[in-house]
C-alpha cells in the first residue's frame, strides 16, 4: 500500500511529467520504447526503468545505451501493479506517465494527456488512445468502462482512428498500457493490489479510484503505439490463452467482485452472476480448464478472510455508488474464445439474457 510519508523525498520543483517504464524481460522490445522515448526528453522531469526482475538482459540493455533513464531494480517479478506502486513511490513528480515495456510515445501523447489532466482538475487518471503499432491506423482501444459483470469493456475497440471523436470524455476504469496519473490527485490509500499479480489490476485499480470520487478520463487523441508485448505472455504473441492467464482472469474476476460491488448490487445481480458462472464453467469443461478453475477456487477460499477486510474499507470509503460505474453493453469476449459455431451462438444467447436481465436491475441499483 501506498503510504504518503514515502513520497517527501521525492518531491520535485520540476513540473514536467516523470515517465516510468514497466519492464519484465522485454529484450526483443523494450529497446524500441525507450528510443521514441529518448526522443522526448525534454517533456520529462525524469525517465525511470521499473524492473520487475528481469533475467533476459533487458536491465543491462538501459544501463549500456539509455543514459536518460534511471533503473529501479525490484528484485522480483511482483507483478504489474507491484511495479507501477514501485513508481509511485519512486517519482520525483507528482504527473507520472506509466508506458509499457511495448509502448512508444509520441509527442501528441505526452502533450494531450497533460493537457486534459490540467484542463479537469477533478481527474486523477489520463489514457492514451493505443493504436496498433502494426496497423497505424486502428485504434486497440482508447479507454474502458467496468462491464457490470465485472469485466471490462475497452472502448473503441479496433475502430478506424478517422472514426474516433477526438473529445475527451469521463470514463469509469483504466487500461494501464499507457496512462498519466496526478499522484497528489489519487486517494493516498488507493494503490493497485498486488494480490491480483497478472489480469485486471489495472481495472481494479481504476474502479477504485473511480469510486472514491476522482475522474477518469479518456483522451482520444493522446495516440501512442502499441506493439506485441512480452514472449509467453501477450496474447498477441501466443495467439491463444495461456493457462496462466486462464487462472487469473478467473480468479482475479471474482477477487474484483467481491472486494467492489456493494451488497445490494451483489444480490441484485446474483441470479446472473450464476448463470454467467454456469456458462464459464461449461467453456472451462469443454478446453479442459478444470485445474485453473480449481485453483482459482481454492485461492479464493484460502483468502476469503482477507478479502472480506479489504472488501470493508473500499465500501467504507467510497463515493461514487455503483449505478454511476457500471456499464451495460455486450459481454466483452476475446475472439480467441469462440472457435466453433456452437459457441458463437452460445454467446450471442448469452448476451441477449444478460442485456435483458441489466435492464431490469439497473435502475433498482
Amino acid at each position: 500500500m501506498w503510504i504518503p510519508a514515502l513520497m517527501q523525498n521525492k518531491t520535485s520543483n520540476d513540473t514536467r511529467p516523470t515517465l516510468c517504464v514497466i519492464n519484465y524481460n522485454g529484450a526483443n522490445v523494450l529497446p524500441d520504447a525507450l528510443e521514441a522515448a529518448c526522443r522526448l526528453t525534454d517533456r520529462f522531469g525524469e525517465m525511470l526503468v521499473i524492473d520487475n526482475g528481469s533475467t533476459d538482459g533487458s536491465v543491462e540493455t538501459v544501463e549500456r545505451h539509455f543514459s536518460p533513464f534511471r533503473v529501479v531494480r525490484l528484485g522480483a517479478n511482483l507483478g504489474a501493479g507491484g511495479a507501477r506502486n514501485a513508481g509511485l513511490r519512486e517519482a520525483a513528480s507528482d504527473l507520472i506517465l506509466f508506458i509499457d515495456n511495448d509502448v512508444a510515445l509520441t509527442a501528441a501523447c505526452v502533450d494531450e494527456l497533460v493537457g486534459a489532466m490540467e484542463s479537469h482538475p477533478r481527474a486523477a487518471l489520463a489514457a492514451a488512445a493505443v493504436v496498433y503499432a502494426h496497423r497505424r491506423d486502428t485504434v486497440q482501444y482508447d479507454g474502458a468502462e467496468c462491464h457490470f459483470l465485472g469485466i471490462q469493456t475497452l472502448l473503441d475497440e479496433n475502430r478506424s482512428i478517422a472514426e474516433l471523436d477526438p473529445a475527451v470524455r469521463k470514463v469509469g476504469s483504466i487500461v494501464t498500457c499507457c496512462f498519466l496519473a496526478d499522484r497528489a490527485r489519487l486517494p493516498a490509500d488507493v494503490t493497485f493490489d498486488e494480490e491480483f499479480f497478472y489480469q485486471l489490476e489495472d481495472h481494479d485499480f481504476g474502479v477504485r479510484v473511480r469510486a472514491r470520487g476522482p475522474e477518469i478520463l479518456s483522451v482520444p487523441t493522446a495516440l501512442c503505439y502499441h506493439g506485441k508485448g512480452t514472449e509467453g505472455l501477450s496474447i498477441r504473441h501466443t495467439g491463444t490463452y495461456t493457462t496462466k492467464r486462464v487462472y487469473y482472469l478467473i480468479r482475479n474476476r471474482w477477487l474484483f467482485v467481491l472486494k467492489n460491488y456493494s451488497l445490494r448490487t451483489l444480490l441484485l445481480l446474483a441470479p446472473l452472476f450464476v448463470f454467467y458462472e454456469l456458462a464459464q464453467f461449461a467453456i472451462v469443461l469443454k478446453k479442459r480448464w478444470w485445474t485453473e478453475w480449481g485453483n482459482a477456487v481454492i485461492w479464493i477460499v484460502r483468502s476469503f478472510p482477507s478479502i472480506v477486510a479489504r472488501r470493508r474499507h473500499i465500501q467504507k470509503h467510497r463515493q461514487v455508488p455503483d449505478r454511476e460505474i457500471l456499464k451495460g453493453g455486450r459481454i466483452p469476449f476475446r475472439p480467441e474464445l469462440t472457435t466453433s459455431p456452437l459457441e458463437d451462438i452460445a454467446h450471442r444467447l448469452f448476451n441477449f439474457v444478460a442485456s435483458s436481465y441489466w435492464a431490469v436491475v439497473r435502475p433498482l441499483i
